[in-house]
């Protein structure tokens, strides 16, 4: 394109040199006077533009930051719900936890009073019992659900159920040499 630039300032006799009119002096006051005049008013103008962009951008900023603070007080307020929901769920957990403890001690219980009732089935009603006989009458049942309970099944661990019961004065009295048998209303009496 500018080969075509260069062949049309010559044939027009273009030429980029400024020249100088010829002017008066007063002229040129008059015009020096205008350019100074045009710029100080181009320098307002454009003062003014960049003031009201200045205000706007301001305002914009003042919008964003508005929001910013909104959507933090959200955030936080959401924060603040979602730690409130955080404790109660480790309350509940640790509810619950104390709930599956008190249920496995009621179970536990249960399981070793009816441990204590079947030994007292297993009892002949006026004769002693050797402890390895009873545990080899209990029944199964009884033998399958105790693998569910701390502690071997066997002769020892009945003992411990029977023990205990003898020991409070409950259900079973002691014969010696590993031998039980029922309490009876006499035992209470000595």
């Amino acid at each position: 394109m500018g080969e075509y630039l260069s062949d049309w300032a010559e044939m027009r006799g273009y030429s980029p040199v400024v020249e100088l009119a010829k002017l008066t002096e007063a002229d040129e006051t008059r015009l020096a006077k205008a350019g100074a005049v045009l710029w100080e008013t181009t320098q307002a103008e454009a003062a003014a533009v960049l003031e009201r962009d200045r205000i706007r951008m301001a305002e914009t900023i003042a919008q964003e930051r508005a929001l910013r603070n909104e959507a933090c007080g959200m955030v936080d307020a959401r924060d603040a719900v979602i730690e409130a929901l955080r404790s109660e769920i480790a309350r509940h957990e640790s509810e619950v936890e104390e709930l599956r403890r008190h249920v496995g001690v009621v179970r536990a219980r249960e399981f070793w009073q009816r441990v204590a009732q079947e030994i007292w089935d297993v009892l002949p009603e006026r004769e002693p019992m050797h402890v390895n006989d009873i545990s080899r009458r209990v029944g199964l049942d009884i033998v399958k659900e105790a693998e569910e309970h701390p502690g071997e099944w066997g002769p020892e661990l009945l003992r411990g159920v029977i023990d205990q019961r003898v020991k409070f004065r409950k259900l079973f009295a002691n014969e010696g040499g590993g031998r039980y048998r029922r309490r009876r209303p006499e035992d209470d009496a000595a």
